[in-house]
């Protein structure tokens, strides 16, 4: 909009035009997600980055040289020569100004999905300054400046189908030309050159990251295109709804299309497809959304989209990689909509400037064919002149790691994840989890990885404790948690090896509670198995460290005193026994008193732990002889033996 024009602005224009700048900005945060959702993870920082970078770069390089190219006071109807729009304080050329400025930042935006993955960071913002200062104001001024040549032929685009979008799809096919595909994009074994059914070429397929962050972009970029269609108005009654239902239609129907194209074809449309159509029918009304019926929206939302969705295809026949689609939606989509304008239009809404249709028809495809072309080779010319400087296209090592890392230093879910699993794969160590940010393809591939070595950790320590319960249980009672027989006669032999060997002596005690049978009898054996337990409990709290106390069977126990003579064995033996007489235990069923008869024996008078337990054993039967509750030691030699009763408290 000219600057004397945007002066003229009423208050309604004026709020309108702002909150349409505020939605044409949102756009960007669409390209972003549409974009990094299209590419792979590695380079997603990269794509976002981008587009914030080419934002500030157009708005502040449009704002102070290209507003006054594209509407200053037309030179020959080429380009303007004005003053910056930073030099005014006229409030609304400086809101007319922001929204150019807006529509500029989207036209470059356009490029950057399609050369992502593998184009250098500043060979792209360097492209970004050569197309807001030497290609996008001046389109703009042939096509929306008044004095400009295309205008005065009667040349209408009313909301950028060529002048933003042919016009960044143009240089965005002389990037991609210029610059080549991604890394094994189009790499085939020898008789794979034909494409498969999404017009892929086979052997070459390079997935998405997260469609549904494109969907959500997508989104992003519909609700934005309302302010974009819209913003230009001068008359908000008339104009408004209008464009509004035109810009709605042309998305509607670009998506309605490709659904029934895709069932038709295959009998099932896929994702990329259905927001390729989508893109392309917005793209395909935004030219003539002023002056279109919605019939004839709905009609070149339909071929814009037809055309957005072939052209991908045919690009990737033609082995041009284009990653999110943007030259077949901007480019082609663009020219559709601009140069079958006039088949739909209102017939009121035909320029004065041509004569019917047919001459309308020629008007729109020349300028459609001259911006689209004067873009691609201004474009072209900046990226061979200045490529040697710069570098448009990253080395291979860069692109194999990712421009997230290569290019902006930032790390990646996918890396982190391979690091940790080269320490582990080092170290053999799984003992701990991976750890990488969740809701990624890496966080999915860490979780199950995770999961896996969850269970082989689990299944380890369980055989581990298996292992460890069967060779606890293999040497000890598992109901009082004592030594079983088995460990103590190792123990035992063990000791009276060691004895034999290197002299000292050490005392087996025998014990064997009394009556116990008749506490099983009365009260049940839950009630004897708590006594067995109990007597366990008190056993340890008055052995040594170096004692060895075994459960022999049923009632009987045994316990091996180390570094003790027969005498200081029967010391040991009673305050054995006096810890357990000296209170009832503490049953379920009550307190009970219970006693025991002990038999001591000398390990280091007897040659095997057999003949010290039968001497052990008959202590032990003359004490209960002897009236039970006490503590017996087996002789010195064969024959008599010596008792000392110990009485129960």
């Amino acid at each position: 909009m000219p600057a004397e024009k945007a002066s003229l602005m009423s208050d309604a224009l004026m709020i309108w035009l702002a909150l349409s700048t505020f939605l044409v900005l949102l756009m960007q945060a669409g390209f972003a997600c549409y974009e990094a959702g299209m590419v792979r993870r590695k380079n997603s920082v990269n794509v976002a980055i981008k587009n914030v970078a080419d934002l500030g770069t157009s708005i502040f390089l449009y704002l102070l040289i290209g507003y006054s190219v594209m509407f200053g006071p037309s030179w020959n109807g080429v380009l303007g020569m004005g003053a910056s729009p930073m030099l005014t304080d006229d409030p609304p050329v400086i809101l007319t100004a922001l929204f150019q400025a807006m529509f500029c930042g989207t036209a470059i935006t356009i490029v950057s999905g399609a050369v992502s993955e593998r184009t250098s960071f500043g060979g792209y913002l360097l492209l970004a300054v050569a197309m807001t200062l030497l290609v996008y104001p001046f389109t703009g001024h042939w096509v929306w400046a008044e004095g400009g040549w295309l205008a005065k032929m009667g040349f209408f685009d009313f909301a950028g189908s060529t002048v933003v979008h042919a016009v960044g799809g143009a240089i965005a096919l002389a990037a991609v030309i210029l610059i080549g595909p991604r890394l094994g994009r189009f790499e085939t074994k020898a008789g794979d050159g034909d494409s498969d059914s999404d017009g892929d070429i086979k052997g070459g397929r390079i997935d998405n990251d997260n469609l549904a962050v494109s969907a959500l972009g997508a989104f992003l970029l519909m609700f934005g295109w309302f302010g974009f269609n819209s913003g230009g108005a001068t008359d908000f009654e008339n104009q408004v709804p209008l464009i509004l239902v035109n810009t709605a239609v042309g998305g509607a129907v670009g998506i309605v299309v490709i659904l029934l194209l895709g069932w038709v074809m295959r009998k099932k449309a896929g994702a990329v497809d259905i927001l390729t159509g989508m893109l392309g029918g917005l793209v395909g009304i935004t030219a003539g959304c002023e002056v279109l019926p919605p019939l004839g929206a709905a009609a070149l939302g339909a071929m814009g989209g037809l055309v957005a969705v072939g052209g991908t295809h045919l690009l990737a026949r033609l082995r041009l990689d284009d990653p999110v689609g943007a030259i077949p939606v901007h480019l082609f989509a663009g020219i559709v909509g601009t140069a079958l304008l006039p088949l739909f239009a209102y017939e009121h809404k035909i320029p004065p400037q041509v004569d019917g249709r047919l001459d309308w028809l020629w008007v729109q495809a020349l300028g459609t064919v001259t911006v689209s072309v004067f873009a691609f080779c201004v474009a072209w010319v900046v990226i061979r002149v200045t490529d040697p400087i710069v570098g448009f296209r990253v080395s291979p090592e860069d692109e194999r790691i990712g421009l997230n890392v290569a290019e902006h230093g930032a790390g990646t879910a996918m890396l982190d994840l391979l690091n940790q699993l080269a320490a582990q794969g080092v170290k053999g160590d799984f003992s701990n989890p991976v750890t990488v940010e969740r809701e990624t393809e890496a966080g999915y591939i860490a979780a199950f990885y995770n999961q896996v070595r969850e269970r082989f950790v689990s299944e380890a320590e369980r055989s581990n404790t298996l292992l460890e319960e069967a060779a606890f249980l293999a040497n000890h009672d598992p109901l009082t948690g004592l030594k079983n027989r088995r460990a103590f006669v190792t123990a035992a032999n063990t000791d009276i090896s060691d004895l034999n060997r290197y002299g000292g002596d050490d005392c087996l005690i025998m014990i064997d509670l009394d009556h116990f049978k008749a506490i099983n009898d009365c009260h049940g054996h839950d009630v004897g198995d708590e006594v067995l337990v109990e007597l366990a409990q008190r056993l340890r709290r008055v052995a040594r460290e170096t004692d060895v106390i075994a459960r022999l069977g049923g009632e009987e126990f045994g316990i091996i005193v180390g570094r003790a003579t027969q005498d200081q064995g029967m010391i040991s033996a009673r305050r054995f026994l006096s810890a357990i007489n000296s209170e009832p235990f503490a049953l379920s069923v009550g307190p009970l008193a219970v006693t025991a008869s002990l038999g001591v024996a000398s390990l280091a008078q007897h040659t095997t732990f057999d003949a010290a337990l039968k001497a052990a054993d008959k202590a032990l039967y003359a004490a209960k002889r002897g009236g039970r509750n006490r503590v017996c030691a087996a002789p010195a030699a064969e024959g008599r033996l010596s008792a000392e009763a110990a009485e129960a408290d």
